[in-house]
């Protein structure tokens, strides 16, 4: 397993460092059409029609935040790349609807509660006791009835854990009842709601 930065509760902090030194989208998320048609199946399979309140850790360029703008009346992005977090901020200056935060998922939780969270691929990034706090905070903050997205890439990966392996874990989670599943050839995309604990 690699080295997992901030006290071991993700993927090498270096990684991330190393992906954007060269460019601000190293993966695409702006160009390719596989990301572009991903962010739009993630929004379309949305259960509510509008959100009060979401939070959107590991949100990059905000690529995905600006179609989540469309059905959420609030906003709060963060990643911990500054150069990304700058992007995004620029990006979305002249709103008031969108927070743009330099923030370290699963340790930081935007204050009060929200209605959406949403983990576009950062889950199998989270080594065990990363899942563990995420899973923590997710319960305090995430309102009843409220909804998480969860998608990750498929294919293999030298990350802590594979997609399919976030969605698992998130199905024996007591406070979740799933609602969507979708299975793309290279993706896999689930939303769960969240429920009483049983």
């Amino acid at each position: 397993m690699a080295e997992h930065g901030h006290g071991g509760l993700h993927h090498d902090r270096a990684y991330f460092d190393g992906m954007y030194e060269r460019t601000l989208d190293p993966w695409g998320f702006e160009t390719e059409w596989y990301e572009r048609r991903k962010f739009a199946l993630t929004v379309a399979a949305l259960p509510k029609q509008r959100y009060r309140r979401c939070q959107e850790p590991g949100c990059a360029t905000g690529s995905l935040t600006e179609l989540l703008r469309v059905r959420c009346d609030e906003i709060v992005a963060y990643d911990f790349v500054p150069s990304v977090v700058r992007a995004a901020t620029d990006r979305f200056a002249d709103r008031d609807d969108v927070q743009v935060v330099e923030a370290e998922f699963p340790a930081y939780v935007p204050e009060g509660t929200g209605d959406l969270v949403v983990w576009s691929e950062v889950g199998y990034y989270l080594t065990d006791d990363g899942l563990d706090v995420a899973l923590s905070n997710l319960e305090r903050w995430l309102e009843l009835d409220g909804h998480l997205v969860a998608v990750h890439y498929t294919d293999p990966t030298d990350y802590p854990r594979s997609g399919q392996e976030v969605s698992a874990a998130l199905d024996d989670v007591e406070f979740l009842r799933r609602l969507v599943t979708l299975i793309d050839e290279r993706f896999e995309l689930g939303i769960w709601q969240r429920i009483a604990r049983r």
